[in-house]
């Protein structure tokens, strides 16, 4: 997991950058959960990730997440009663409708305050929300940030995000082989 820990240090480097160039319109602090609510799918080297996280806290804090994810993924196998550990095979627009299946529920990790129960053990797609995703092309991937930052696309500090997905895929294949383009939902991977 040393490369993969290795690509997120690049990620977070390039949000410290953001947030300290950009310090009011980047207004993300612990306790803001507004990207927190929702879910959304990670890579299993994000799962693993998570639950060596998850390991780490103590025993009161690991029985809560995994409780709060296995109600997520219980409400959910209500709906798709196929609904396995992964989402291999699965269709991106079946995903999107899984995903959107129960709304703006929060993400099991969350503690009673908002803060992140597992911040150092957070997906790549966490490390990235909040603000505009602009690639070092100039090309925008996500316009926006979370509804309190007010940075824009053009002032966002560039990410390149091909050579970052080319990496993180070459991790997942070497890692993972034959499911290396599997996902799973956070709840999915915490649930076990």
């Amino acid at each position: 997991m040393d490369d993969y820990r290795r690509l997120l240090d690049r990620v977070d480097a390039w949000y410290r950058g953001v947030k300290e160039r950009h310090p009011d319109q980047v207004p993300c602090a612990k306790g803001c959960r507004d990207c927190c609510l929702g879910l959304f799918d990670v890579s299993l080297a994000d799962g693993e990730l998570l639950r060596e996280g998850l390991a780490a806290v103590e025993p009161a804090v690991r029985d809560d997440i995994r409780a709060r994810a296995a109600a997520i993924v219980a409400r959910l196998r209500e709906i798709y009663p196929d609904l396995d550990d992964t989402l291999d095979g699965w269709d991106p627009d079946d995903v999107d409708d899984l995903c959107d299946a129960l709304g703006d529920v929060e993400c099991p990790v969350l503690g009673k305050d908002g803060e992140c129960r597992l911040y150092a053990s957070r997906p790549l797609t966490c490390r990235m929300s909040g603000v505009p995703l602009v690639d070092v092309t100039g090309e925008t991937i996500y316009a926006e940030g979370c509804a309190k930052c007010t940075l824009k696309p053009k002032d966002t500090p560039r990410l390149d995000c091909g050579a970052l997905r080319r990496d993180e895929r070459k991790i997942l294949r070497k890692r993972y082989r034959d499911k290396s383009g599997a996902m799973q939902l956070i709840a999915q991977a915490l649930s076990t």
